[in-house]
């Protein structure tokens, strides 16, 4: 036996056969245990639980997803990982994973095609019952992600490739058609910017949310120019555009007074912009976000956005996966949730 450092002698790890003479059962009735053994009796499966936690045992997922062809590990695959809506999201679902006695395993694509790819790959090859994915706002997967959709449940979490597929997501069309007549309501005539192409459709949802709510009003839409390269960058991002947008006097010839926002980590780059340009958010013109992150609260001035429900988001696709273990996969789970305002000093 090894010795630690310390002198103290090492244990190595349980195996099934420590568990099943412990336990005075056979190793077969141990691998029935951790192969959904309902059958086995309570007083045999608590004396194999008391053995295990004597132990200190844990079973192999991937010995486990062998026998049983399939294992209790989900995957997700995020675009990026210090995203706030993606941080939350997550949250989420480990705690619903949890509560349905499941694993998760993360990647991220950092919004690379073949990062996604390889990512896909590899949860196939672990048997995962099922991924939670954010595609890349790329076709170059399709067919890769059509194969696997035949084998494995994939739930598309805010962003996905074709239409025909189970996706759970915020209704990014009617949150920001409220955020607008909210303006609206205000007596501003709003410009909008919206987000880098880095996710479909949430940007084109929301764009045509803010068109819907112009038109109600009888107000031709007034888009800030932007760029097209996709980018997570969206502080940056919004920055640059906004500033440029605000140099050329097109918001003053349209009678702009208020600017809504596709996220509000846009929001907080166009205000900085319009600090660099010398007006005051929230005085001289009104921003409004989307997402309500946790700064949101604590910009200057606190920022009037749309909160997402981004908890039963993630909980959704949790259960999309579950549905799929249960045998109820027949039907397209698609599932759109919505928020509210929360107002504040900005707008």
């Amino acid at each position: 036996m090894k010795k630690a450092q310390n002198g103290h002698a090492i244990r190595p790890p349980a195996t099934m056969h420590d568990v099943a003479a412990r336990a005075g059962v056979s190793r077969a009735t141990v691998s029935k245990y951790f192969n959904d053994g309902d059958g086995l009796k309570p007083d045999t499966r608590a004396r194999i639980l008391q053995a295990c936690q004597e132990l200190e045992y844990v079973p192999d997922p991937h010995a486990v997803s062998l026998v049983r062809g399939r294992s209790r590990t989900v995957g997700v695959v995020l675009p990026v990982i210090n995203e706030p809506f993606f941080a939350e999201a997550l949250r989420a679902i480990e705690q619903k994973a949890k509560a349905l006695a499941m694993d998760v395993i993360i990647q991220c694509s950092y919004n690379d095609p073949a990062e996604e790819a390889a990512a896909l790959l590899t949860m196939r090859s672990m048997k995962v019952a099922g991924v939670v994915l954010t595609a890349v706002a790329s076709r170059d997967n399709l067919d890769l992600l059509r194969r696997l959709e035949q084998e494995m449940r994939i739930v598309y979490l805010d962003s996905y490739v074709h239409e025909d597929c189970n996706f759970v997501m915020n209704d990014n069309r009617q949150s920001m058609a409220m955020l607008t007549r909210y303006l609206l309501g205000r007596g501003h005539r709003p410009a909008y910017l919206g987000a880098p192409p880095v996710a479909h459709p949430s940007p084109a949802e929301r764009l045509a949310g803010y068109q819907e709510a112009m038109a109600e009003a009888g107000m031709p839409p007034h888009l800030v120019p932007a760029g097209t390269q996709p980018s997570w960058d969206f502080e940056g991002y919004a920055f640059r555009h906004v500033l440029d947008w605000l140099a050329t006097g097109a918001f003053k010839r349209a009678g702009i007074t208020a600017l809504a926002c596709g996220t509000d980590r846009l929001a907080i780059g166009a205000m900085s912009a319009c600090r660099k340009f010398g007006l005051e958010p929230g005085k001289d013109i009104a921003i409004a976000g989307h997402d309500d992150l946790p700064i949101s609260a604590y910009l200057h001035p606190p920022l009037t956005t749309f909160r997402q429900d981004v908890a039963a988001i993630g909980i959704a696709a949790m259960e999309c996966v579950q549905a799929q273990l249960d045998g109820d996969d027949t039907a397209p789970w698609r599932k759109r949730f919505t928020g509210g305002m929360v107002l504040r000093e900005s707008a």
